[in-house]
């Protein structure tokens, strides 16, 4: 049996990069996870899209519309 690298120790890059080549190792992936959330300056994500980001998007959409059809 091999034995498994220290995920604790390997830097995040090539921490990253193992768990590209070996997708099954959830140990692996579940240390990434537990840094990335713990790492300062890592942007999250906070998931879904709200109501006001739809409105926002509906706007940009309506204003980048009017910008076109006044260009011709």
């Amino acid at each position: 049996m091999t034995q498994k690298p220290d995920f604790q120790t390997m830097p995040r890059k090539e921490l990253r990069a193992y768990i590209l080549s070996h997708r099954d190792d959830e140990d692996a992936l579940r240390i990434y996870m537990d840094r990335l959330k713990s790492e300062p300056g890592i942007i999250r994500h906070q998931g879904g899209v709200t109501v006001d980001d739809l409105a926002q998007l509906e706007q940009l959409l309506q204003k980048s519309i009017a910008q076109t059809l006044d260009a011709r």
